[in-house]
Order: C-alpha cells, then sequence, then structure tokens
C-alpha cells in the first residue's frame, strides 16, 4: 500500500475513533446528567437510545448520498452534523435539547456507515481483510477513550465537559476530514462527476501510479447498477438478503451481550464489581478480536474467517449459557464471546463491500448497518421483556445462539452466491495497487 492508501485509512480510522468516543460517552455521563436534573429511568432510557435511532436513521437515508456526491463530502457534511449535536448537547438546558442533541450526533455517526466501503475501496488486495480488521478496532478503542476522559473530566469539571470535549474531537476531525481525506477512485470511475478523469490522475499520481489517457468503459451491467434499487434486484438482491439478515443476526446477539451480560453476571454472582469486571473485559476481548481476525486475513480469505467465527459463537454462546453464573467461567468465556463477536463485524466489514458493485456500495453497506443499528435497538428492549416474563439468564443465552446459527447460514450462503458470481468484475479496473484490482 502507498502513503496515499494509509493515509486515508488513518483518517477514516481516528473517524471511527471518534464515532466510538461520542457514543460511548453517554453512559459515562448517564448518572451525574440524571442526579443533577432529577431524570427518570424511563427517560434515561430515552436519552441512552436516541443517538442510537439517530444512527439507523442517518445510516438508512444518508448512505446513498456518498453513492452520489462521494465519499469525502458525505464524511464532511457527516462531521459537521455531529460536530453541531455535540456542541448542543455542551449547553442543553434540559434534558429535551440533550435528547435532540444526542439524535443529532447519532445521526452524522450513522451518515459516515459509508466509511466501510471507503476503507475497503483504499485497501489494497493482498490486505483489504487485514486494514478492515484493524479499522474495526477502532470503534472499540474510541469507547475506552470516553471512559478515560470521563475519569478525568466529570468529577472536576461536570459532566458537560464530556460534551464540550466531544465537539472539539469533532471539530479538530472535520478539519483532518477536509485537508487529508481523498476521494475514492471507485466512486469516480463509477459515477463519473465533473472532471472525474483529471481527479482520479491526481490520486493515481499521488500514489505513485501512471496516469489513465480515458476512464474505463462503462458496461451495460455497471448502468444497470447505477439506481439503488439494483441492490434489491437479481443476484445482487439475493446476497443483500442474506448479507443484511446474516449482519442483523450477529447485531441482535452482539448487543444483547454488551447490554446485558454485565446486569446478569453481577446478580447471578450477588456481586457487583463482577458486572463491571466481565463488561470490561467483554470490551477488551473485542478490540482483541479485531486485531486477531486482521492476523489471520493476512492468509485466510474473510469469508471463510467470518464463516468459522459466527460458528464458533453459537458454541460459546450455548457454552455460557450452560455455565452461566460461575464467576470464572463468566470471565474467560466473556472474553472469548467480544473476540468472537467483533471479529465477526470485522468479517462483515470485510466482506460486504465486495458485494457490491462501486456505484452502490456505500448505499449496499450503508443499509446493511442501518438495519443492524434498528436490531441493536430491539435486541436489548426485548429481552427485557423476557427477563420480566421469567426467562431464566442461561436461556436467554440459548435463545441468542439461535440467531447467530442462522447468520452462519447465512454467509454459507453468502460465499456459494459469490462463487457464482466469480466471474463478474464489482472494483474498478485502475492501477490502484501493485497486483492487478479486481
Amino acid at each position: 500500500m502507498t502513503g496515499l492508501q494509509i493515509r486515508a485509512v488513518a483518517v477514516a480510522m481516528a473517524l471511527i475513533i471518534m464515532d466510538g468516543f461520542e457514543i460511548a460517552m453517554m453512559a459515562f455521563t448517564a448518572k451525574p446528567m440524571a442526579d443533577a436534573w432529577g431524570v427518570s429511568d424511563a427517560t434515561l432510557g430515552i436519552v441512552l437510545s436516541a443517538s442510537l435511532f439517530g444512527m439507523a436513521a442517518g445510516a438508512i437515508l444518508f448512505s446513498p448520498v456518498g453513492d452520489r456526491l462521494g465519499r469525502r463530502p458525505l464524511t464532511t457534511i457527516s462531521v459537521t452534523i455531529v460536530l453541531v449535536g455535540m456542541a448542543l448537547a455542551a449547553v442543553a438546558p434540559n434534558v429535551t435539547v440533550l435528547i435532540v442533541a444526542r439524535f443529532l450526533t447519532g445521526f452524522g455517526i450513522g451518515a459516515m456507515s459509508q466509511l466501510n466501503a471507503y476503507v475497503s475501496e483504499f485497501a489494497s488486495d493482498r490486505r483489504r481483510g487485514t486494514v478492515v480488521g484493524i479499522y474495526a478496532t477502532g470503534f472499540p478503542i474510541g469507547a475506552t477513550l470516553a471512559g478515560v476522559a470521563a475519569s478525568l473530566l466529570v468529577e472536576p469539571a461536570g459532566w458537560k465537559s464530556m460534551f464540550v470535549a466531544g465537539a472539539v474531537l469533532a471539530l479538530v476531525m472535520l478539519v483532518v476530514s477536509w485537508a487529508f481525506l481523498p476521494e475514492s477512485i471507485d466512486f469516480l470511475v463509477a459515477r463519473r462527476p465533473k472532471n472525474a478523469l483529471e481527479r482520479v490522475n491526481t490520486v493515481l499520481n499521488k500514489m505513485g501510479r501512471p496516469s489513465l489517457k480515458e476512464l474505463p468503459e462503462v458496461t451495460e451491467v455497471e448502468r444497470a447498477h447505477l439506481s439503488v434499487t439494483a441492490v434489491f434486484g437479481g443476484a445482487t438482491g439475493r446476497k443483500t438478503l442474506v448479507l443484511w439478515l446474516g449482519y442483523a443476526c450477529l447485531m441482535a446477539a452482539y448487543y444483547f451481550a454488551n447490554s446485558w451480560i454485565p446486569k446478569l453476571a453481577a446478580e447471578s454472582t450477588g456481586d457487583d464489581q463482577m458486572g463491571t469486571t466481565v463488561g470490561s473485559f467483554l470490551n477488551f476481548g473485542g478490540i482483541l478480536g479485531s486485531l486477531l481476525f486482521a492476523a489471520v486475513a493476512i492468509r485466510v480469505l474473510p469469508r471463510r474467517i467470518l464463516q468459522v467465527t459466527m460458528a464458533l459463537s453459537v458454541v460459546g454462546t450455548v457454552a455460557y449459557g450452560a455455565t452461566f453464573g460461575v464467576a470464572w467461567l463468566a470471565v474467560v468465556l466473556g472474553v472469548l464471546l467480544g473476540v468472537l463477536a467483533v471479529a465477526a463485524v470485522a468479517g462483515f466489514y470485510a466482506v460486504a463491500p465486495e458485494v457490491y458493485p462501486a456505484a452502490l456500495r456505500g448505499t449496499g453497506v450503508g443499509w446493511m448497518l442501518g438495519v443492524g443499528r434498528l436490531v441493536s435497538i430491539v435486541s436489548p428492549i426485548s429481552i427485557g421483556y423476557l427477563l420480566d416474563g421469567g426467562w431464566s439468564a442461561g436461556s436467554l443465552f440459548y435463545l441468542m445462539a439461535v440467531p447467530l446459527a442462522i447468520g452462519t447460514v447465512c454467509i454459507i450462503v453468502l460465499g456459494r452466491l459469490q462463487k457464482g458470481d466469480a466471474g463478474k468484475v464489482h472494483r474498478a479496473q485502475v492501477p490502484v495497487s501493485p497486483s492487478p484490482v479486481s
């Protein structure tokens, strides 16, 4: 990979670290905010969910914009929305304004869902899985940094200081994105905006690649993919169905684990600290999972890794349910589930962009993430009703193994569908990487 490719991926990773920071900070400011304003638990739940609703809306509504205007313009628009949301939260006079601010922040972050496609487009063929795996560590790293910042800022400066810090971070990333984020060559070749050839050659020259005399010819198949309706049509539509269903199943289990395991572990052991410990190890396992995916992807196809991690997640979830309540096993299996879950998320990040041609990549991947965000809202709420209905903690883990098993089948089916399309080219035929781009 050239210096420009590395720079593009580095800026994208910095942006997803910002995303993790901005989303996680509410968890660390919720209690002092509720104490200061006398907010009820029901209202606090709305505050905590507002950013998730915003992320779903942003991903679904704005993802097609990246396939129309370009990855770079949508990124700057998205970061600007995040900045407005954080600034509004910092000066919010009441909880209603704070809810609106958190929705705006989530909307901007959801609109940045096309960054997954962007990273895939700038990664070289040989290192795509590894690059995406490293990129996927950004969100848990950002969430971890939010916890560190909260420990330093909230007590001496008040809970709103976190939102001031978030606004400053968003402003810095807006400047960085504007100055250093290049436009995707895949987008320029697929959509051919004004001065597309000159813009492609500018990027190629910065990468030390030869210039093009003309853009590659657009095929009939590529013309057919210029409409967003093509996401649901023909062979692409079949792949969309199994891809989105598989990702939604993973998100159902992932957000159950992140939302409920710490509380369930604390209640089953009678030790509140155990809940905190299990939750921390779960997030630590997530960072390890992304790095493990990145390392293995050097040698193994991302789709193969995804199939294995999804299948092992089924086994790990069942094992957790069977042994739930044993303290040391809760910690060990918590790390294992974190590793497998986030490795699977990295797998979807790597596999999804290859399902779609460049003209639809931002839309297809963004909508997949948007569907996942919707499930991330519904899953924890549903688990709460099941617990109220008398379900045991162990039975909930058995239940969550079901969507993981369905997701595993979906990825196997996706692999077979992709083999059937092996002869079709979805990536721009330009000399981006030392190896032929395919």
